[in-house]
């Protein structure tokens, strides 16, 4: 039997449940006036989902939960994804209460904090967000983050078809806004040139009489990016280091073991990428700007600098090289990518699960890391509740 006892004073209940103090102060008093009824009667019937019902008026924490399929532990306060029990950061709650409101799709948001779950760092799960926030990232459906990489050239290949396929995929999805797969690509034989034009065009054209090699519609190249960066010869590479060996569609990788955790260090060892405005700080002295995908569970540091504009990880995946004019980025706004990034990410998932299968945690530690502390079960409801997702998609 729950112990209820409370107390209306003008807009404030007081609300004592076993012991507990709960204290709320209403915008109007017939909003308080409906509350008080309601713990009146739950008092004569002290029945869980009463109890939870007059919680959700005094925690806003329990009322979003409540109206999102959420779920709310009292004890701690802490609000968790239904069936998970890693809580979901300040922010996040927030930020799944205005997209309800507003009735914005939350695939990208949800699909974002299952990858962030894996990420073994509690730090990064809770402090990703207001980042995220203050800089102009966007999330894919997937749940990727899009994000940038300032680098040089290790080796250049004149009209290299990998950058040029995902520059005129991105260019025709976001500028034409129509099925790539309208257009064509085709090689110039007399001086090696690419270029595209529309399918339907190069249906009439004689390809011996004009000299080209027609190497296929763009969109069905740009599904193959791994096959044409094997295939390539441009090479890019770190500003800092210039070691790095970096090509398109092909996962940019350091050992999270040799990986600087710590949030105080703007600048330490991991692999740097962020925001436009980071890139802009410098973008001009480098080659190329990369639009790179990054898997949340492979972020290893969110600098807690408020002007840090640049985050750490283990890993990120080259998908096109950026727009880059007047010293300013064209922001990548739409979300193509993604399949491009499973096949590498259900590869890895693979293996973890292997570990944890073993009784061991699937994951290295970065230095300087919080130390993972999550149950064995709960890291697998994750992964394969990822998985699932990756196979039905």
């Amino acid at each position: 039997m729950k112990n209820i006892q409370s107390v209306k004073l003008g807009n404030t209940l007081n609300l004592y449940l076993d012991g507990k103090l709960h204290k709320k102060t209403f915008s109007t008093k017939e909003l308080a006036d409906k509350v008080y009824r309601l713990v009146l009667d739950a008092k004569q019937n002290p029945t869980q989902d009463a109890i939870d019902h007059i919680i959700a008026y005094l925690n806003d924490a329990t009322r979003i939960a409540r109206q999102n399929g959420l779920e709310y532990d009292m004890a701690s306060g802490s609000v968790f994804l239904a069936g998970f029990n890693t809580p979901l950061p300040k922010l996040l709650i927030e930020t799944i209460e205005e997209y309800h409101e507003n009735g914005y799709p939350l695939d990208a948001i949800i699909n974002f904090w299952k990858l962030l779950m894996i990420n073994p760092d509690v730090r990064v799960r809770e402090d990703i967000f207001e980042f995220i926030k203050r800089h102009d990232f966007v999330l894919t459906d997937a749940g990727y983050m899009l994000v940038y990489k300032a680098v040089d050239y290790a080796n250049k290949q004149d009209n290299d078809v990998a950058e040029f396929v995902t520059n005129q995929y991105l260019f025709v999805k976001k500028n034409w806004k129509c099925s790539p797969n309208k257009y064509i690509v085709y090689k110039n034989l007399n001086d090696g040139t690419l270029a595209i034009t529309k399918s339907e065009t190069a249906e009439g054209w004689d390809a011996d009489e004009k000299n080209i090699e027609i190497l296929g519609k763009l969109g069905d190249l740009n599904a193959q990016l791994d096959k044409l960066a094997d295939q390539s010869e441009t090479v890019y590479t770190d500003m800092h280091t210039h070691e790095m060996s970096i090509k398109l569609g092909v996962p940019a990788y350091q050992a999270r073991k040799n990986c600087n955790a710590d949030p105080k260090e703007d600048c330490s060892d991991g692999l740097h990428v962020g925001s436009t405005s980071y890139v802009n700080s410098f973008g001009s002295n480098a080659d190329v700007i990369l639009v790179c995908l990054i898997n949340p569970a492979n972020i290893i540091a969110v600098p807690t600098a408020v002007d840090c504009t640049k985050i750490r990880v283990c890993e990120y995946f080259p998908i096109a090289v950026a727009t880059y004019e007047g010293g300013k980025i064209d922001i990548v706004e739409q979300k193509y990518f993604e399949s491009d990034y499973k096949a590498y990410e259900e590869s890895e998932l693979e293996n973890m699960i292997v570990f944890l299968q073993n009784d061991e945690l699937p994951f290295e530690s970065a230095r300087n890391a919080e130390p993972e502390n999550r149950p064995m079960e709960e890291l697998m409801k994750i992964l394969d509740s990822r998985m699932m997702y990756i196979v039905e998609s």
